[in-house]
């Protein structure tokens, strides 16, 4: 069963039911092409980032909500040469004991289309300075889907990595050698002082999604084999080095190409929670899987979507309290897409799910962000009239869950 929250449509979404509690925070900047947010909360603040585009530059600004009014919006950098990509946006990440913030785009390496690097920028005092580089190769391969965790007084990233991809070609312009997943250690000064492979064949561009439980990074990613079998993995950094990797759950999802849709991982304390899609056997799912012991091992595995509806995945979650989460996913039924959240908790049990209809499907929605505020879930996505690209950004309470 079902609780509606349904946006009413006059070309763009304007306006929705006032008395399910959800609410419309008017994302309004000067430009007529904004896209690729990012959400990122802390105790007290929630932030957003997007990238901006005119004519032959990319602008990446980012945004503190005060009051439910988004602030004056701040460059972090601009540039010439970016690669902008539906799934593989930049990230910020802070660390409050250090009062470092970090960020990340990706700049095109060479003239072949599926040639970039990974750039990141740290900020202290608000000013960002390039460090360029977050990978220690110079080969004109991908690199790309990164995510940013604080870690002791600077941060831990992930990445996937194409270093040890062939220069052949395959028709879809991507290296035909496999990806390999690799990982960062960046200290309070911005400086990275230990790279690590963590896995030497994963899929080739799903999203990496990382956490750190009582001070050890855990990482979720969908993996590779050489059957072409592309479920989700786990790996654990334990003293200084990376766990042979294990498989989350045996989908067995077989598919010969990679289906852009990467699992996501939140925890609180040695609580954690991982989300993913898989459509093994042509039987597209929405899954959760908790784990009480920082990732060490995860109990069964908890179906949430309906089976009215068929999800695209696209998923994102976050913890509500210290023992229950909201995991939301794009889904489809009768050509209309929704935005999906669903409130589910450590034993399995579950709220009804609420869902925001006409959000588009396509690509152009990106993958919608979650984060909560205190008492508030956060979303944001992209939105596209006439072929401008605009974000989207609402609030709704998690009583209404």
């Amino acid at each position: 069963m079902y609780r509606i929250l349904t946006l009413i449509i006059i070309s763009i979404l304007i306006s929705c039911k006032k008395n399910d509690g959800i609410s419309e925070i008017n994302f309004s900047y000067d430009s007529s092409n904004t896209g690729e947010s990012f959400l990122l909360s802390t105790d007290n603040d929630l932030y957003i980032s997007w990238i901006e585009e005119s004519m032959d530059t990319s602008y990446l600004y980012m945004s503190k909500l005060n009051l439910d009014i988004w602030g004056k919006r701040e460059l972090i950098t601009k540039g010439v040469n970016w690669f902008v990509n539906w799934a593989d946006f930049p990230s910020i990440s802070i660390n409050n004991k250090s009062d470092l913030m970090i960020a990340h785009y990706l700049k095109k390496s060479s003239e072949e289309i599926f040639s970039y690097d990974v750039n990141y920028l740290i900020s202290k005092n608000k000013s960002w300075i390039d460090k360029y580089k977050m990978h220690d190769d110079s080969t004109f391969s991908e690199h790309g889907f990164v995510s940013i965790k604080p870690y002791k007084d600077g941060f831990f990233s992930t990445w996937l990595d194409g270093r040890n991809t062939s220069s052949s070609k395959e028709q879809s312009g991507h290296a035909s050698g496999p990806m390999s997943l690799r990982s960062a250690i960046i200290n309070s000064e911005g400086e990275i002082i230990e790279e690590s492979e963590i896995d030497n064949m994963v899929c080739d561009c799903c999203q990496t999604s990382l956490t750190v439980s009582d001070n050890i990074p855990i990482v979720v990613y969908r993996d590779r084999t050489k059957n072409e079998i592309r479920d989700i993995s786990v790996s654990r950094f334990i003293n200084s080095s990376w766990t042979n990797s294990y498989s989350l759950n045996d989908d067995n999802w077989k598919i010969n190409g990679c289906p852009v849709n990467g699992p996501t991982i939140e925890s609180k304390g040695k609580d954690v929670v991982v989300a993913w899609f898989s459509a093994a056997d042509g039987n597209p799912q929405v899954s959760v899987k908790f784990s009480n012991n920082q990732g060490k091992s995860f109990g069964e595995k908890i179906l949430i979507n309906d089976l009215n509806t068929t999800p695209l995945g696209r998923v994102d979650l976050d913890f509500i309290d210290q023992r229950s989460v909201v995991v939301s996913w794009l889904s489809t039924n009768k050509g209309i897409g929704s935005i999906n959240l669903r409130k589910i908790d450590m034993d399995g049990n579950m709220g009804e799910i609420v869902s925001l209809f006409n959000v588009s499907s396509s690509r152009v929605t990106g993958f919608p962000q979650l984060e909560r505020l205190q008492n508030d879930i956060f979303l944001s996505w992209t939105d596209e009239v006439n072929g401008i690209k605009k974000i989207k950004t609402f609030k709704l309470p998690i009583s209404s869950l």
